[in-house]
């Protein structure tokens, strides 16, 4: 609203389009100019240059625009953030009709762990190495027949021989080359699980390898009993 100064101080200030009775002064009111259009319209146009200006330095740079990149310069201008997508792994347990199920997929180095068609869980492991028959992780239909914690697993293959300690033991098959089962194995690198091919000597001996954490998992979930599904594809 206007200010009114002090030998004014009875001035009525009336809508535009109202009308002035009595001894009151009659204000007219201004027509609305265009300007805060024009501003508003001149501000989009100096930001939109100023975001192809910043594309552009980065391409003539030889940098790649990036999805970080690319937020931080449309945040900058008040735009609200890009959201990534986040890839959704393949439901191996589709189809499943068992209570629990534990999908093992050779080719894909992972597993699911299954209610019914749910997956509830799923994780990168390493699984065996092709190059020696003692080494193969067997495809087929398995059942965990005991849980142990604790332990040293020791064996021979004929190529090499190993003693590794690991806190969760669940061997679901037993046959002329040993016992295979899941269990963790500390001494991976986190980027080593879902990415060590079946041809590389760096697999398993047979077993499924897995993260710390996903061994515990499983090691509260399953049963003595719990079927084992290992699929190559």
């Amino acid at each position: 609203m206007p200010r009114l100064s002090a030998n004014h101080s009875n001035m009525r200030i009336y809508r535009p389009g109202s009308f002035q009775t009595g001894s009151y002064r009659t204000v007219v009111s201004k027509p609305v100019k265009k300007s805060h259009k024009l501003r508003t319209f001149t501000v989009a146009m100096f930001l939109l240059v100023m975001l192809i200006g910043v594309i552009f330095s980065l391409k003539t740079s030889g940098k790649t625009l990036s999805y970080h990149n690319l937020t931080n310069s449309l945040n900058s201008f008040g735009t609200s953030p890009l959201t990534k997508p986040v890839p959704i792994p393949i439901n191996q347990c589709a189809g499943n009709t068992q209570a629990k199920n534990i999908m093992v997929i050779l080719s894909l180095q992972h597993i699911w762990v299954c209610s019914y068609s749910q997956p509830i869980y799923n994780s990168a492991v390493i699984t065996g190495y092709t190059g020696n028959p003692a080494d193969v992780t067997p495809t087929g239909v398995y059942q965990v027949y005991t849980k142990e914690v604790n332990l040293h697993l020791t064996g021979n293959d004929g190529v090499t021989s190993w003693d590794d300690p690991v806190s969760y033991w669940m061997p679901f098959l037993f046959n002329q080359y040993g016992a295979y089962g899941f269990h963790d194995a500390t001494w991976r690198t986190p980027n080593q699980f879902g990415h060590i091919d079946t041809s590389s000597p760096n697999a398993s001996h047979g077993c499924v390898e897995s993260p710390l954490a996903t061994a515990k998992f499983l090691y509260s979930w399953v049963l003595v009993g719990t079927t084992v599904t290992i699929k190559a594809n």
